[in-house]
Formats: structure tokens, sequence, C-alpha cells
């Protein structure tokens, strides 16, 4: 154990109260929010701009594509910085630093191994026929993916080095690294786009930043606690890799949950009802879901403050913070439920400006569905917080699973209300209900 101060800090040590923490880790979140928005407003003109329609529609597909790679940490970045967290609040630097090193170690050989296996699949097989790319080369959409994965070799690695400030009380320094990674590529990509750059220009921007910040995320870590040996893999344990293998998996498919929901409903939508309705589906689920972004806000400071609290036993204090996030999560929910129930038309049409035709009966069967997925997604933080997630990983996969297939008959049957009641009722029956009931056997006991 060590109680060292550095610079100012203590290596055992939280710094700052919880309320300031929580109130500059919300701060560190919406300044990202703010990045992203402007992402998503400014880059698509730019992009037009500089390739056209069609072009810019394979750089989509090329980008999606390669997102996938991002699951290659199989899940293990949460469960280990939760560890990290854990080590921390119980004042053993020696399992946090073995805990640290060992995840290094896994998430840089990780990503090579998945990084040369995608080379290898994207030279044996033309991905531009799989995907109906035809404007751009073969040769250029070879090199354009391969740069566009090289990125994963720094980004795993770099979420385990982030996931120490998180880990050690330090949630908002973190934060803002990774904003700065979202904030280079913005403005990298947005002078590239202006002076109508190659793809392959645009692909390289998108690696120097994860490259700054993982130089600068050491030089902090290792400046602020020298004794953490940040850039040594020594001591990594092949056991403690190996025991990452299940708790982790349990993350995995969660985060495969989430995909089969989001991709996997809008196909079904489009199946079933054809691409106009999928249209109206993507808007109104856009809207809605705008309640979720508050979610993000709060839960993510809280995060590792729950991890903390119940590493301490300190459980009445963990139930407070909890229930601070649920209530008001639920709250703006039903607020902002109540505006687009009264004012989602205007809003709707002034977006699209009637491009697109406006259904009051969607958008309120969206409201339904959208209130009662923040009901239990906001519940199943906890459980994933304290690394108990393994019930909510299975019963998230069923849900999803059953809510595309119900959102198919659904549609079939009743149209756009049909295919949102389905998916509604699919997570009804595993998931809106037993999440927050084992949510509520742990903190009954509290």
């Amino acid at each position: 154990m060590s109680g060292d101060t550095v610079c100012g800090y203590e290596l055992g040590s939280v710094h700052g109260s919880l309320r300031a923490r929580l109130i500059k880790g919300l701060g560190a979140n919406l300044v990202g929010q703010l990045i992203n928005l402007l992402s998503r407003l400014a880059l698509p003109p730019l992009f037009l701009r500089a390739w056209g329609v069609e072009i810019y529609g394979e750089w989509l597909l090329m980008s999606s594509f390669v997102a996938y790679l991002s699951l290659s940490d199989m899940g293990g970045q949460l469960y280990v910085v939760n560890r990290l967290t854990q080590a921390h609040a119980s004042r053993d630097m020696d399992l946090f630093r073995t805990l640290l090193r060992t995840g290094l170690a896994v998430f840089l050989v990780m990503p090579t191994i998945f990084f040369f296996g995608f080379v290898l699949f994207i030279n044996l097989y033309h991905v531009e026929s799989i995907f109906g790319i035809v404007k751009t080369s073969h040769q250029e959409v070879l090199w354009v993916l391969i740069v566009l994965a090289f990125q994963f070799l720094f980004s795993l690695p770099q979420g385990i080095l982030l996931g120490v400030y998180r880990a050690i009380g330090m949630y908002p320094r973190g934060v803002m690294l990774g904003n700065l990674i979202s904030l280079l590529q913005l403005v990298m990509t947005a002078l590239l786009l202006w002076e109508k750059s190659s793809m392959m220009l645009i692909a390289g921007v998108q690696v120097v930043p994860y490259v700054v910040v993982a130089v600068v995320a050491l030089i902090d870590l290792e400046k602020l606690f020298p004794e953490l040996q940040v850039c040594s893999l020594k001591g990594a344990s092949f056991r403690i890799a190996l025991s990452f293998a299940r708790p982790s998996s349990y993350f995995l498919i969660i985060q495969l949950a989430l995909m089969v929901s989001i991709q996997g409903t809008l196909l079904a939508v489009g199946a079933a009802l054809g691409s106009a309705q999928v249209v109206l589906f993507g808007v109104l689920r856009t809207m809605v879901f705008s309640a979720r972004q508050i979610l993000g806000l709060l839960s993510h400071p809280v995060w590792p403050e729950i991890t903390r609290l119940d590493a301490l036993g300190e459980k009445v204090k963990l139930r407070g913070v909890f229930m601070m996030v649920f209530i008001t999560t639920m709250l703006a929910a039903i607020a902002i439920s109540a505006i687009l129930h009264f004012f989602g038309k205007e809003l709707f049409l002034l977006w699209l400006r009637n491009k697109v035709p406006y259904s009051q009966s969607a958008m309120d069967m969206f409201l339904a569905y959208a209130v009662l997925n923040v009901f239990w997604t906001t519940c199943s933080h906890l459980p994933m917080a304290l690394n108990r997630h393994a019930s909510l990983a299975k019963l998230s996969l069923l849900a999803s699973v059953s809510s595309v297939v119900l959102a198919y008959v659904g549609g079939v049957n009743f149209g756009l209300v049909g295919a949102v009641a389905g998916m509604l009722i699919g997570e009804a029956i595993f998931v809106t209900w037993h999440i927050p009931l084992l949510v509520w056997r742990y903190l009954k006991n509290v």
C-alpha cells in the first residue's frame, strides 16, 4: 500500500468531495456532448461539399464497418476499470498496480491480434463488393480501412489509461482528455474537408488524436503518480488476465444487446414497412431518446462513485447517490415526454421541413417506450458499476432479440405503431420489471 504524496495528490486518496466530483464530472460530460453535437451538425455538410453524396456514403459504410472493431475489447475495459476503482477504494495499491499493468498488457495484445486478423480479412475478400462500394477504388478502400482500424491499437489501451483517472477520483480529468480526442478529430477533419482532401488523409487524422492523448495521459500520470509506473508492464499477471474473461464477456453481451436493439429494430421496421417508414422511425427515435442524453450525463460520473462506495461498505450513501440519479433521470424523461407530446409535431416539421409525414400515434407510443426504457436502463447501471451484471447481460440479450422479432411482427400487422409496441413488449417481458427488481433486492438491505 502507498500513502505517498506526489504533486499535491495522495495516491491512495480520493480527490475532492463527492458533490464536487459529480458537478465537475457533469460539466466534463456536457462539454463532450457539445463537441459531439457540433460534429454532427458541422461535418456532414463539409463531407458533402468535399466529396459529394455517393463518396460520402461510401465513407460512412467503411467507417461503420471498422467501428465494429471497438468490440475487440470484449467488454474488458469496463470490468478492469471497475476492479481498479475497487482496489483504489480499498487502498490496496499493490493490487491496483497489478490490475493496471495486466489490463494494459491485455489491451495491447488483443487489439493487435484483431488488427492483423482484420487486415487479413479485407485482403482476402473484396469488401467493396460486399457493401456496394463502386466510386472508391479497391486499393483506396483497403488502405482507408487499414488506417481507420489502426486507431484501435491506441484507443483500447488508452481506455485503460483514462480509466485510471476514473478509478482514483479524477474522473473529470479523464473525460476532458477524451473530449480532447473528439475536439482534435473535429478540427482536423473540418480543416482537411475544407481543402477537399482525400479519404486517406481524413482517415489518417482520425488516428493522430489518439496518439497525442495517449502520450499526454502517460506523461501526466507519470508526473502525478510515478509509483504507478504506467509505462511498465512488469508484474502483469497471466492468472489475473484469465480471471477477466468471464465477467468481461458479460459486458460484451450487454454491448451486443444494445447494438442488436438499435440496428436490429431499424432493419425489422425496414423489412416490415419499407424505407419511408424507416426514416420516420429513425427521426422519432432520435427525438424521444433525448432523455437518454440526460441519463448519460449523470450516470457516467456517478458510476465510479457507486463502485467506490460499495467497496468501502458505505451502502447508505450509495443508495442516496443512486436514488438521486434515478429520480432526476425519471423526472427529466417524463418532462421531455410531455414536451414532445404537446410540441413534438411542430419540432418535427420544423426540423424536416415537411418532407416526412408526422404520426402523433407513433410519437406517443415511442414516448411510452422511451420512458420505460430509461426506467430500466437507469437501474441497470447499478449492477454494472458493481460488477454484478451476469443476469443483466443475459436478460438484455433476450430482450433485444425479442424486441427485434416483435417489432417486425407488430409492424407487419399494425404498422409503425405496432412495431414500436413490439419493442416495448419485448423489453417488458424480460427487463422492464426484472432489472429494477434486482436493484431493489440489493438496496432493500441497505
